[in-house]
Parts: structure tokens; C-alpha cells; sequence
């Protein structure tokens, strides 16, 4: 098992701040907004540490969930309704399995005087107290039986949830949060009252937990031979084997039913299980995944049927009077109600039945102080309050029975308002789960598409009936499994548009979306937004957005034939795209080896003081007093900045061109068009040909517009190509240039980081990558695929036929700096 460092809290990258994010559909579902975007895109690129950060950072029992949560996030992955939602649960077991046992937090000292007392060591309880601890405050956990964890220690069967897994958790909390105490064995109202608590505390909360069964409620149910599921699981669970009779049944559908029937398969003296349900299988409220291996462990499930009444029969054994049931209309809560069937009575003979038919909270210190509500603590739900000032509650005994994770939501959001107390803020701003995102890497996986969702192995009984029953992942196919996430969190674009205009559409598509809700988003969407960029900011490209072939003019169907990049640079210099590469000259010489296998590859050319490979074409950098070279395809002149270029010396039939910068761009261009050049590339930079010069800030945009207005006003718009060099980083910013008016571009930095590169200061480190020249090689591809895929989305079928009118910009700082229209600005008049 490997082993994992101390993470620092303050390398957290949480990036929620960012003015586009919004969460995808999975982290919505999530009670607690964990951030699964980002932990299964880290558990692609090999950073396992950091996607445990990001499943811990807000999920206390990550260990816990990794084996036995109910997974609301899958469902709601949009690749369910396709070829299956991506494995959610299952990877984080594999990180927690990997790393959780040797992960740790750095320790959270109390430094404030006041002191809580929570009551219940569940997961509502120890969420609450690490939230309250990691406030700087001091908390005593009472918890009434000898081992912490509540219905996860106590509740679930070793072979789904092994004990270690939840002390490996409860020891992570304790050991991050050094103010929590943790009082073993100390019930309510025996060892500890409320009335001491409060009067040695400055808040309490209870999260006691729905820790007692409910029974049949039919004749017989109090006969020796019927037990609840919530005390036959706990008896196992604390270490018990019973000898049990051969046929056990089990009432009831949901998870205490599924964890029951399996755990009495395990036990000595079983021969046969049946759960009998009283709904249909589209009912039954138990997970698919539970269902399934039941059914592969040889359990009985018969639906439609409820019990009347247990009788006592010979030999110690018991007869269940059965009812046939038939299902209505749906009820409030959305369940088809059921009824049962006058004269459709049967029998079924059975040495043990397990009611699994609900939970309820039981306390006779909290009854007496009239502080229950039938079978639950009566609890406000907007602020966690009872009806005693300075004591709260969550958890299922506040609210029902629910699951792991919703527990978890409850205790986070019962501290929030607890903490609030504590600093004397009587009036906090309603609890909404936070939701985080670290925007890591997306996966470049290929196969991405094809590859299907893998079910975790299924070991089933053993010959240790109580060991694992599901295999984890290995790391090959947690990638894999990584792979298949579409990363909705990650979209970009028009992101006004692709993210946030998508989240309301689909809200507004909802069944539920009543007129309120859809007049609140109707208004969202219209609400004039600032201008995101500050006061002398430079534009970017990500400042420019395409508009598509629908919103311009679309004059041809593009899709019926390929987007032309073919690229003329000069008689006799035609590339196969119009990206091509430069800057390399301070790389390593394997590196530049690299590069010119993948650019010739590729069709391409390559710019820079000296040639790539005898192979690629090559655009010559020739500064004052650097000789042309006869190697190079084209010599291109380069000034000093604020001086006048002069025309190279050439060998015969050499092809030249000019270098234009912002400070002496008038002074070039003249040049170029008096002495006929053949090209003109225009460096967004300013520092050509220096090294690295794409690390030497943003490009400044305006450079592109005002080079197009000098040749428009010297009527050689068309005279020669023309090639922009500065801040080009995929085939999106390589379209928006030549929209802009380019005719191709220079790709620096981000070539040298698909050999490997590293930007470090004013350089660029590169490490040994396997295949450098494969890697660009794809880079380049793609960019030039990106390129062809913006054009053909505003209706061309050649990427030369981009134009500024196929562009918005989305701050004022773009519009000025290229003189197109801002999208959504109000013109005057």
C-alpha cells in the first residue's frame, strides 16, 4: 500500500472563485458538494494525493462513502443515460483504498474558550464536531456505545464496510481536530444528563441517531423468533456468530432489509433466505447494486406481499400469514400507495423473522424534557434548532432515516449554525453547501468514448463469509474509469453561453420549474453582468468568442465536405496547415530532434534563429547583422525595437519577409510593401528573437487590428500572408488570429510543453517524456483539427475564410483593442 504526505491546506486549489464555474449535475447531487470533477480528473493524471484532498475536503468518512454510499451522483451523471454513469463511488475507494490509511491533515489546535458538546459519535455527530473543532473550538463527543461510528460501525456488515475502514476515518477526524474529545460508553441520560451538559457547555447537539427498530405493528410480532434488522445487525456487527435456523425470512425493502438478508446468508445454519417486500421490484427502495448481490448470493425476494400476523408453530419455528398487496396511485411522497388483496392468504414457515420495516429515535432523558416529536427530536430544519434555546439537532433522530452522506450534509450544516451562535451572529445567512471545484486537468484519454462503465468485481460469499464481498480497482482501470467523465464542470467556449445558459436551460426543463423559478432564472439570465476585466487590462484570446454558422450567415452546409487547411506562405512554400512551430532554439538539441520529427510529420514549418531538421521548411529570424542563411526557406528581418527594419541580404530566388512589432509597426510594413516581401509575421510579443519570447506577458491584440488598418490604408491588404506570433495556445486562439486577420501562426510555448516543457521564470524546463515526438505530434493535430472545427461552426469550409464577423468579444478591453462589438452591449441610439 503506498504511503501519502501530509497534505497542506494552503495548497488546496480551490477555484470555486472563478467568475464561470458552475457545478455539474454529479457535485449538485452530492448532499455535501463533493468535488467529483476534480478528484476523478486528478485520479487520471496520476495525482491520487491530491484527488484525496478533494473527496476529504468536505467528506469526513471518505473511507466510509468509497465502500457503502448510496451514490446520489451517479444517477445524476449525464453519461447514465448512455452507456452508464461513470463509477463515482467506486473510485473514490480506490484513492482511500490506496492512500487513506497514511493520509493526514494537519492538526487544528483549539484557541478559543468555548467548549460544545455533542451527543452521538455517528456521521452527523463527528462532521459536526470536526466543522466546530476546525473553528477553533474545544468539543466533547458523547457517545453510548464502545466504538464510534453509529450505524456505520454498528449497522453495516463487515463484508460491505470492514471495521478498520470506519476507524481509519473517526482516527483522521480525531487526529486533525485535537479539540475533539471523545467520550466511550457515556448514554444520555444515564451516565451524562442534558442538564449537565448544558450547564458545562456553551451549545449542544444532539445526533443521537435512529438506533431502534420498528416492529411488524401485525399479531405475533413480539414472539421470541421475530427480531428488528437494526439490533440482529448491531449483535453481528459487535462480534456475535449466532447459530441461526435454516430459514430466515426478512421483511422489508430498503437497505437494514438488503445488509440483513445478506448478513443471515453468512451465518452457521442458514440454508435458505427470503425477503419478502410488500411494493413491486420498481418500488423497492434498496439500490440496484444491493439487489443484485442478493440475488447473486442466492437470496429469495418475493414482492407484493405484506405480513398479517406471526403465529407460533411446532418445533420452535414460527408461521408468517402472509397477504398478497396490489399498488394504487402515487402518494404525496411520490410512492404508489398499496393495498392488500381480500382472500389472496398464504403462509410461509420460517425459523427467524427480521422486521426490517424502519427506525426511530428512543430517548427517555429527551422525552421527559418534552423535547420529542412522536418518534424524532422536534427540529427546525432552517436552523437546526429544538425547542430548548442553545441546543440543536441533526442526524436521523432530528429529521428520519436517511443515508451516510445526508447525515453528513445535516452535521455540516447544524455546526454551521452552531459556530454562528458561538460568535454571537443571532441572524447567519441561510446554510448552502459549498460547492468547490480545483479545475484540474481533463482526461486525453482517446478511447474515452468507447470505453464502458466497469462494474467493481464481485467476490460474493467466501470462504470467509464476512471479507470483502466487492473487489476495488486497480490503477489501470480507475484511469480507465476516470477516462469516461465528460468533465461537465470544465466546459469553455462562449462560456456565458455553454455553462451557464446550459445550467438554466436544464433547470428550466425540469417538471418541477414552477412560473416562480422560471421568472427567477428568466431575470438571472437578463441581469446585466460587470465587465470582468479591471481597469488597463490587456485583452486576451479567451476574450473572443465565435459566433455560430446560425447567429452569422450560412450560405453553405460545412459539414459536407473538409475544412481546407492548406497554407501558402510563398511560391514555393505551401505548408498543409497554418500552424506552425518556432522559439525552440535555447531547447535541448533531443528535444529540437523531437520537434522536427513531429512538425515534418505534420506538414509544417518552423521559425526561429536556426534550423529545426533538414526536413522542415525554415523561417529564419536574421536580426541587424545576422547574414541570411541559403538553408532557410524564408529570411525574416527583425529590428531592433523602435528601429526601422532593413530588407536582408539574399541568395538568389530566397523568399524574405518582415518582423512587426507595436513600436515600429508603420515603419515594417512600409518596408514590406515598398520592397515587395513575401510575408509579414507580427510579433505579439515585442522581444523576438529572444528566447522564449512567448513567456514574456500577453500578447497586445491591437497589434493584429492596426497591422490590417495600415495595410488596408496602403491598399496591400492582400500583398503577402501574414503570420502572428504571441500567446498561441490550441487551434481556438489559432482561429480567433486568423479571424482577426492572420493568416497563420507560431506556436511557442505550448509546443514546448507537449515535448515536455515546463515554463519556469523567463525558460522552460522539459522533462524526459516517453514518445516527445508523438506528443506533439497529436498537439499539433489537434490544434490544426480545433482550427478547422471554429471554422466549419461558422459555416466555411476553409480555415482562410475566417473573418472578424465570425467573432464577439466579451469585455470592453477586446472590443477596443480589435474594434469588434462587445456581445450584449447596447449601442447609443
Amino acid at each position: 500500500m503506498s504511503s501519502c504526505k501530509p497534505f497542506s491546506l494552503d495548497l488546496a486549489a480551490d477555484q470555486s472563485g472563478l467568475p464561470h464555474y458552475q457545478p455539474p449535475p454529479c457535485q449538485v447531487a452530492c448532499p455535501i458538494g463533493t468535488d467529483v470533477g476534480s478528484y476523478v480528473g486528478l485520479i487520471w493524471s496520476g495525482d491520487t494525493a491530491g484527488a484525496l484532498e478533494a473527496i476529504t475536503a468536505t467528506n469526513p468518512f471518505s473511507g466510509v462513502c468509497g465502500r457503502v454510499c448510496d451514490a446520489p451522483c451517479e444517477p445524476a451523471c449525464r453519461r447514465a443515460n448512455s452507456d452508464g454513469p461513470v463509477a463515482i463511488r467506486a473510485l473514490k475507494r480506490y484513492v482511500m483504498d490506496a492512500l487513506g490509511p497514511d493520509f493526514h491533515l494537519p492538526a487544528i489546535q483549539p484557541d478559543k474558550d468555548k467548549r460544545v458538546a455533542i451527543v452521538g459519535a455517528g456521521p452527523a455527530g463527528l462532521t459536526a464536531a470536526q466543522d466546530i473543532a476546525a473553528e477553533g473550538y474545544k468539543v466533547d463527543v458523547y457517545e453510548a456505545l464502545p466504538r464510534a461510528g453509529g450505524m456505520m460501525a454498528w449497522g453495516i456488515p463487515d463484508f460491505r464496510l470492514p471495521a478498520e475502514v470506519v476507524e481509519q476515518d473517526v482516527a483522521r477526524i480525531l487526529e486533525r481536530c485535537p479539540g475533539i474529545t471523545l467520550h466511550l460508553e457515556t448514554p444520555l441520560g444515564d451516565k451524562v444528563t442534558l442538564e449537565q451538559l448544558r450547564a458545562t457547555h456553551d451549545a449542544v447537539l444532539l445526533t443521537i441517531g435512529a438506533s431502534a427498530g420498528r416492529k411488524l405493528g401485525v399479531p405475533g410480532d413480539d414472539l421470541p423468533q421475530v427480531v428488528d434488522g437494526v439490533t440482529f445487525l448491531n449483535k453481528v456487527n459487535g462480534g456475535e456468530r449466532p447459530q441461526l435456523p435454516a430459514h430466515v425470512v426478512v421483511i422489508g425493502g430498503g437497505d437494514v432489509a438488503m445488509d440483513a438478508c445478506r448478513t443471515a446468508r453468512r451465518l452457521p445454519g442458514v440454508k435458505k433466505v427470503t425477503v419478502l417486500y410488500r411494493r413491486g421490484p420498481d418500488e423497492i427502495p434498496a439500490r440496484h447494486h444491493e439487489i443484485s448481490a442478493a440475488l447473486a448470493e442466492g437470496i429469495e425476494i418475493v414482492y407484493n406481499v405484506a405480513p398479517s400476523a406471526v403465529v407460533q408453530a411446532s418445533g420452535g419455528s414460527v408461521e408468517l400469514r402472509m397477504l398478497k398487496t396490489e399498488l394504487g396511485a402515487p402518494g404525496a411522497d411520490g410512492r404508489r400507495a398499496f393495498r392488500t388483496i381480500p382472500g389472496s392468504d398464504f403462509a410461509v414457515a420460517a425459523g427467524l423473522v427480521i422486521a426490517a420495516v424502519g427506525q426511530k429515535a428512543v430517548s427517555l432523558e429527551l422525552a421527559k424534557l418534552g423535547m420529542m416529536d412522536g418518534e424524532r427530536i422536534a427540529t427546525a430544519e432552517a436552523d437546526m434548532s429544538t425547542r430548548v434555546p442553545g441546543i440543536y439537532a441533526a442526524g436521523d433522530a432530528a429529521f428520519g432515516s436517511s443515508t451516510i452522506v445526508q447525515a453528513m450534509f445535516q452535521g455540516h450544516k447544524a455546526a454551521y449554525y452552531v459556530v454562528a451562535a458561538l460568535q454571537g451572529n443571532a441572524h447567519p445567512a441561510p446554510y448552502r453547501t459549498p460547492y468547490r471545484t480545483r479545475s484540474a486537468e481533463v482526461a486525453q484519454d482517446v478511447a474515452w468514448e468507447k470505453l464502458g462503465r466497469e462494474e467493481p468485481r464481485f467476490l460474493g460469499l467466501r470462504d470467509e463469509p464476512f471479507a470483502d464481498s466487492e473487489a476495488g480497482y486497480d490503477a489501470r482501470t480507475a484511469k480507465e474509469q476516470a477516462a469516461r467523465c465528460y468533465r461537465c464542470d470544465t466546459e469553455t467556449g462562449s462560456v456565458d453561453y455553454s455553462v451557464k445558459m446550459r445550467e438554466t436551460i436544464f433547470a428550466l426543463a425540469r417538471e418541477d420549474s414552477g412560473p416562480a423559478e422560471v421568472a427567477r432564472l428568466t431575470r438571472s439570465r437578463l441581469a446585466t453582468r460587470p465587465d470582468p476585466a479591471p481597469a488597463g487590462h490587456r485583452a486576451t484570446f479567451d476574450e473572443l468568442v465565435f459566433l455560430p454558422a446560425n447567429l452569422t450567415r450560412l450560405v453553405i452546409d460545412p459539414y459536407r465536405e473538409a475544412c481546407k487547411t492548406v497554407t501558402d506562405l510563398a511560391d514555393g512554400l505551401t505548408l498543409a496547415h497554418p500552424m506552425l512551430v518556432g522559439g525552440l532554439d535555447a531547447a535541448p538539441a533531443a528535444i529540437k530532434a523531437a520537434a522536427a520529427s513531429a512538425v515534418a510529420e505534420s506538414g509544417g514549418a518552423y521559425v526561429g534563429r536556426a534550423p529545426l531538421g533538414a526536413d522542415v521548411p525554415w523561417l529564419q529570424l536574421a536580426p541587424a547583422g545576422v547574414p541570411a542563411d541559403p538553408a532557410a526557406a524564408m529570411v525574416l528581418a527583425v529590428a531592433a525595437p523602435h528601429a526601422a527594419p532593413v530588407k536582408p541580404d539574399l541568395t538568389t530566388g530566397q523568399k524574405w519577409g518582415v518582423v512587426a512589432s507595436l513600436a515600429n509597426l508603420d515603419a515594417a510594413i512600409d518596408l514590406a510593401v515598398s520592397q515587395k516581401a513575401d510575408l509579414l509575421l507580427l510579433d505579439g510579443s515585442g522581444v523576438l528573437p529572444a528566447d522564449w519570447a512567448d513567456l514574456s506577458g500577453a500578447p497586445d491584440l491591437a497589434l493584429l487590428t492596426k497591422a490590417v488598418a495600415r495595410l488596408r490604408a496602403l491598399k496591400a491588404e492582400e500583398a503577402f500572408p501574414v503570420l502572428w506570433f504571441g500567446g498561441l495556445r490550441s487551434g481556438t486562439d489559432m482561429a480567433k488570429a486568423m479571424a482577426l486577420g492572420a493568416n497563420g501562426g507560431v506556436a511557442c510555448v505550448s509546443a514546448a510543453i507537449a515535448l515536455g516543457g515546463v515554463p519556469k521564470g523567463a525558460g522552460v524546463d522539459f522533462a524526459e517524456v516517453e514518445d516527445a515526438a508523438g506528443a506533439l505530434g497529436r498537439f499539433l493535430k489537434a490544434a490544426v483539427s480545433e482550427c478547422s472545427m471554429m471554422a466549419r461552426c461558422t459555416g466555411k469550409t476553409n480555415v482562410h475564410n475566417l473573418e472578424p464577423e465570425d467573432l464577439r468579444t466579451t469585455s470592453l478591453a477586446a472590443q477596443s483593442a480589435t474594434g469588434i462589438i462587445m456581445a450584449g452591449l447596447k449601442k447609443a441610439g
